[in-house]
């Protein structure tokens, strides 16, 4: 089935990759991340690094992923990912009773999370802002400020699903805010000027 055509503006600053079906065009963009990443490993491995993971990128429907600045502190950075994932059959009923739906779905899973419905540009959407901790090995705990819209589409098969997650607590207006400035750009690349 082919993928509606996106676009959207990314953050300044955005360091990352965009994930497509074209393995030629997705080394070319890894090799040029590598290039301009890289500290201490060889643009080789990065890049290998990279294009190990783009399909199970592409399997779970990523358009795009990577890093930003946020806040006003040095070192707050953001990860960002872009992802489509389809329905199994048309969307039924209409697209605000979808995200109504939505909106209940996600609050039943993320009881501490704040949810609300918005109207984007490009159509009815959620919007979700939670906080907690990401537990590692060896006792390594760690804050995790989210934001993320899961935007139905207008073509009744897909839904886009926008995460921004951080570390820093003081960063998560500039989270919230990055992560809209995003959404409301998310646009079809076959209507875009």
């Amino acid at each position: 089935m082919e993928l509606m055509p996106l676009e959207i503006d990314l953050p300044p600053g955005f360091a990352g990759m965009p994930v497509g079906a074209d393995d030629k065009l997705n080394r070319g963009h890894a090799w040029m991340i590598a290039e301009n990443l890289t500290s201490g490993a060889s643009v080789e491995d990065f890049g290998r690094y990279l294009m190990a993971l783009v399909p199970t990128m592409q399997a779970n429907g990523i358009r795009v992923f990577g890093k930003f600045a946020v806040g006003t502190r040095k070192g707050d950075v953001a990860t960002l990912t872009l992802g489509v994932a389809q329905w199994p059959e048309t969307a039924p009923g209409s697209r605000d009773a979808l995200v109504a739906a939505m909106a209940e779905e996600y609050r039943g899973r993320h009881k501490r999370a704040v949810v609300q419905p918005v109207r984007l540009p490009i159509g009815p959407a959620i919007v979700a802002i939670s906080g907690g901790e990401f537990h590692l090995p060896r006792q390594d705990v760690r804050t995790q400020i989210k934001a993320e819209y899961q935007i139905p589409l207008p073509d009744g098969r897909s839904v886009v699903i926008l995460s921004v997650v951080a570390e820093s607590e003081d960063a998560w207006p500039a989270v919230a805010e990055a992560t809209a400035k995003v959404a409301w750009s998310l646009r079809s690349a076959e209507t875009a000027p």
